[in-house]
């Protein structure tokens, strides 16, 4: 190991409660490609942090990238150590964006992007998280090693290979025979199948800090349950490829009164589908109890009965929110989202009976065989809803991912969705407060999640170019002209060798 005198803590993690900053004879950098704003609320990201502090001989630091903007080089929060300077890179990364991250991340820190141009005295980039379980095929270019799907399974065997002192090409020998581990060097597109955690003793997951600069601020998280039970057409984390698994309610309760958790005033409990779990009710309880206030990723809205809403006030929510996700009964029915309308109008009127502040809902627009009587269903629900409560809607343009029924669907063009948006935002934007994500980024998100291994040219192309739409427009059209049919093989290289369940979970 390249030893460097540490050169204080980032102000960032000043206000931090949970660092772990230690040193040891070995040293690895976990790296979240999005501001430590993001990162600062990924329960997976500090689950692998403290597993990969859990031995004497090893520590692990923590980077992302600056708020500011990328400007020279990059180092790690706890002791300001240079990228290159660590024994081995970890990155846990979480959505199609953030891969032009990582390239400038790497590339600032005088580490190459491409694994072909990196040579025996650069770390080791082993690359795992979320988006993995979507489609990794992109990072095939980028990464020495991918962890698919749960990273928690194998934690150990990283610590194992870490304190071996193994270089990049002994790990990535070594990763080639591990189940769960694809080294695009080795393995071509042929990704294996997901890792899944089966034994329930390692659930439930639980955070090693909170922050107040944290999105999710001064929250301890806890994973009250993994996977989902149901059977959304769009969705990634679906029952056929990762099944609901769920924790004891003794054991959730238990994590409550860790030392970690005693100091942070707000705990979060996150999972595909919290509000399935069956005992939520019961832990939010006991949360409450401990004088937190709660948080919860995912609510159903017609699991919203009188007292799960009153739990919600109880514990701090002035905003109630939950998903549609289609635009109208019609679509969700496709979408086999299985929530009917009354549910959503049910949930409005829970949040006016508690005298919250607002009721959100999410949707998905873009869908396939949607139409304009889809999106005008969507604006009557919206102005009913607004008379009952004040109402949010947050639209995201439909974008197609691998491992769904949904993978090879087309996106619905910049132009028909950027249509169909603004149609809604006239139509509810004086009594509705109406925000969109961009139909330009979910484009290049689409892109990126249909593309196969060339498509890491394209996120180097476009990372060093500013990773500005133009950027990525551009790229893509150089990754056309080389590789016409690119976009269209990652779906036909996932049916043939990704397109499997969670590891056990068949």
């Amino acid at each position: 190991m390249k030893h460097r005198e540490p050169r204080g803590q980032s102000p960032l993690i000043a206000g931090e409660i949970g660092t772990l900053t230690r040193r040891a004879a070995i040293e690895v950098v976990l790296c979240y490609p999005n501001s430590y704003r993001v990162a600062g609320s990924s329960l997976g990201m500090q689950v692998i942090y403290r597993a990969l502090n859990s031995r004497e001989s090893v520590a692990c630091h923590r980077a992302v990238l600056p708020d500011g903007g990328l400007q020279s080089g990059l180092t790690s929060l706890e002791i300001a150590k240079p990228l290159a300077d660590y024994d081995a890179i970890c990155v846990s990364i979480a959505y199609e964006l953030d891969l032009a991250n990582l390239v400038q991340m790497l590339e600032i820190s005088g580490i190459p992007a491409l694994a072909a141009e990196r040579g025996p005295q650069h770390p080791p980039i082993l690359v795992g998280g979320p988006l993995t379980s979507s489609n990794a095929l992109p990072l095939g270019l980028i990464a020495d090693v991918v962890v698919m799907g749960e990273a928690d399974v194998v934690v150990t065997t990283l610590l194992d290979w870490f304190e071996a002192g193994m270089d990049r090409e002994a790990i990535q020998t070594h990763a080639a025979q591990t189940p769960g581990c694809w080294v695009p060097a080795v393995h071509g597109d042929a990704v294996p199948e997901l890792l899944s955690v089966r034994d329930l003793d390692l659930l439930p997951a639980y955070g090693a800090w909170h922050s107040p600069l944290a999105e999710f601020k001064d929250m301890m998280l806890v994973e009250a349950s993994r996977g989902c039970p149901r059977y959304c057409k769009f969705c990634v984390v679906r029952a056929p490829v990762a099944p609901m698994r769920s924790p004891e309610l003794e054991r959730v309760i238990a994590v409550l009164d860790r030392p970690e958790f005693e100091a942070a005033p707000r705990v979060g409990f996150v999972g595909a589908a919290v509000s399935d779990w069956a005992p939520i009710q019961d832990a939010l309880r006991a949360a409450i109890a401990r004088g937190k206030q709660i948080g919860i990723s995912s609510l159903r809205a017609d699991k919203l009965d009188d007292s799960f809403v009153d739990l919600l006030h109880q514990g701090g929510y002035r905003t109630l929110t939950v998903a549609s996700d289609a635009p109208s009964q019609r679509m969700r029915g496709k979408m086999m989202k299985g929530l009917r309308e009354r549910h959503l109008v049910e949930a409005a009127e829970q949040a006016r009976r508690v005298g919250m502040k607002q009721f959100k809902m999410y949707v998905i627009l873009g869908l396939p065989d949607e139409t304009d009587a889809d999106v005008d269903e969507l604006i009557d629900l919206g102005q009913r809803l607004s008379g009952r409560v004040r109402t949010a809607l947050g639209i995201a343009p439909f974008v197609p991912k691998l491992h769904t029924p949904l993978a090879e669907a087309p996106f619905a063009t910049i132009a028909e969705t950027t249509r169909r948006l603004s149609r809604v935002q006239r139509a509810l934007g004086s009594r509705v407060d109406v925000r969109f994500d961009s139909p330009r980024w979910s484009w290049v998100e689409y892109r990126l999640s249909q593309g196969g291994i060339e498509t890491g040219h394209a996120v180097v192309q476009a990372a060093r170019a500013g990773a500005n739409f133009a950027a990525w427009k551009a790229a893509f059209a150089d990754l056309d002209r080389a590789h016409p049919d690119e976009e269209r093989r990652a779906a036909k290289a996932a049916q043939t060798h990704g397109l499997w369940p969670l590891a056990g979970a068949r």
